[in-house]
């Protein structure tokens, strides 16, 4: 049971931050720096920190 609400809070999580991050580049000016390297480097951190979440192995909560 653990592991399926790990693995939820790590789909909310993620699912979130992917809407935010895809309203973000659809409502910024067009910027090169936004859109080639913070955008896609906050989407692989988003990604990894939903990975660990669903990983944990001692979940104190």
């Amino acid at each position: 049971m653990r592991k399926t609400q790990n693995y939820l809070l790590s789909l909310s999580y993620l699912a979130l931050s992917w809407t935010l991050l895809l309203w973000l580049n659809f409502n910024t000016e067009p910027n090169v720096f936004a859109h080639l390297v913070a955008i896609p480097s906050l989407l692989m951190f988003t990604g990894f920190s939903a990975y660990h979440l669903a990983h944990r192995k001692n979940a104190c909560c």
